[in-house]
């Protein structure tokens, strides 16, 4: 079984799913359960930080407003923050190899809110979701799904992550995961 915990999907030019289409996914489970994830590079225009704030009843300190990203299509109502680990709760997902974690608590946006809280985030709603072994099928092309519409696999790079993302980020995680693919075939081919 292929880990992608930790690990960036980036969906393939081919992706059938049209929800995931042109999509950079960060890993932050993957276990026996089922993994998750959140979209990491499609901002939402509505709603914004102030509109989550008032929805839920946080008081929001009026120089906020950070921006919201589409975390995927499933459980679209629930807001989450993708963000470093000089912050932590008790109820953060925190991927230990890497200075990352996924917090799902209303604790942490009402800290932002305030000013506080992480100091690089990304606010998410939604987030994807695949259920045991779901994933793996996909990844390995398996129940007939060609091989080009197989997620490609990146390691985990926080200037891609958390840096100011390039309008072209779907594509230049696509050439990267080629090149470094095309690398490893090679590798194999001309082993000394």
């Amino acid at each position: 079984m292929l880990d992608t915990q930790g690990k960036l999907l980036v969906a393939p030019p081919n992706m059938p799913d049209w929800r995931f289409q042109k999509s950079v996914v960060y890993m932050w489970k993957h276990d026996v359960t089922g993994a998750c994830g959140v979209i990491i590079n499609k901002k939402c225009n509505h709603p914004d930080f102030k509109h989550v704030c008032k929805e839920g009843a946080l008081t929001l300190n009026k120089d906020i407003n950070s921006p919201i990203y589409y975390g995927g299509p499933m459980f679209n109502n629930l807001i989450g923050v993708l963000h470093t680990t000089d912050f932590m709760l008790i109820s953060t997902n925190h991927f230990t190899k890497q200075n990352i974690a996924f917090t799902l608590d209303r604790k942490i946006l009402e800290t932002i809110a305030q000013g506080g809280g992480p100091k690089t985030k990304m606010i998410t709603m939604g987030m994807a979701q695949w259920e045991s072994g779901q994933l793996e099928d996909e990844l390995e092309a398996a129940n007939g799904r060609p091989q080009t519409a197989s997620w490609l696999v990146l390691d985990y790079d926080p200037k891609i992550v958390f840096g100011p993302q390039p309008v072209d980020i779907w594509e230049m995680c696509v050439t990267r995961a080629i090149k470094n693919k095309t690398k490893e075939i090679t590798n194999k081919i001309f082993k000394n």
